[in-house]
């Protein structure tokens, strides 16, 4: 079986508490991309992992680093329902794009898409709910990438409300040729004390999401910190507001920023004009 799995960017992000397990409360928007990395899986008598660059990928070095062992979350999602099944084996090729590091949670959605094909290619007797659990065992945000779309994240991002999504609006994806650790971003961001009225509002507006984008106070509390450290960055969202998106952000911990689009044409035209640049630009959409 050939399984997509997407790239996601947080639209927005308040960090809270820090709780006593060392986590942190936050609030987020998730919405999944139309471009993300791929995975083919095959039955087999053992379980192997290959991992292989794109070949359109924008920094086939980093991804060359992505390990193919067990601490990959591909293996540790198919060893999970292995055991739990019995199951013989798997043969699983990962074709990745979605660079390490980059908040982009590819290897998030990695683990999901494996957790949905092997439940499929198996034909599998499990609940939705029970493969949420173990979509959590991996990490916060795979139970949101099993199915993707558009939600509302609270808790530590595993507390999912689903929103309509904003399917096709474009979307420019710069990437960095480096990685930021996100335990080094969470500690380096400062918390807020209550929540913002903003990610409650699209639950209740007829706008949704696509309102709550106009809210002055949707931003990314990591964004700070990351681009006073890696100044790049900083470049790579002065230039996106530049070339017309409408809105700009770092996407979880970075090191990837986004900019959305109104229309096909202005994203084309942006591209190009990045490209230009020497930006190294992916043009997509949500989805």
């Amino acid at each position: 079986m050939n399984i997509h799995a997407p790239a996601k960017v947080n639209l927005g992000l308040r960090l809270l508490r820090k709780r006593e397990d060392g986590y942190h409360e936050i609030e987020t928007f998730f919405h999944t991309l139309a471009w993300g990395d791929e995975l083919r899986i095959e039955p087999s008598d053992t379980l192997s992992l290959t991992v292989v660059p794109a070949s359109d990928a924008a920094f086939p070095g980093l991804l060359e680093e992505v390990p193919g062992d067990s601490s990959n979350l591909v293996w540790r999602a198919a060893d999970l329902l292995m055991k739990r099944f019995d199951l013989p084996g798997v043969s699983i090729t990962l074709t990745k794009r979605t660079p390490p590091g980059a908040g982009l949670g590819g290897g998030s959605s990695d683990a999901a898409a494996t957790l949905r094909c092997l439940t499929d290619l198996y034909r599998l007797d499990i609940s939705e709910a029970d493969l949420h659990v173990m979509a959590m065992e991996l990490g916060a945000d795979v139970p949101f990438l099993l199915t993707g779309g558009c939600a509302l994240a609270e808790g530590i991002g595993e507390r999912l409300t689903p929103i309509e999504p904003l399917d096709d609006v474009p979307v420019l994806v710069i990437l960095h040729p480096f990685t930021i650790p996100t335990p080094w971003a969470y500690r380096a961001a400062g918390l807020r004390d209550e929540k913002e009225a903003c990610y409650q509002r699209c639950l209740t507006d007829e706008g949704g999401i696509a309102e709550v984008l106009n809210c002055i106070d949707l931003r990314n509390d990591l964004e700070d910190p990351v681009i006073e450290a890696y100044p790049d960055i900083t470049d790579s969202l002065t230039a996106l507001r530049d070339s017309g998106a409408f809105f700009v952000s770092l996407t979880g911990s970075g090191s990837a920023v986004y900019g959305l689009y109104t229309t096909e044409d202005d994203a084309a035209g942006a591209a190009r004009q990045l490209g230009d640049e020497g930006f190294a630009v992916i043009e997509t959409v949500l989805r």
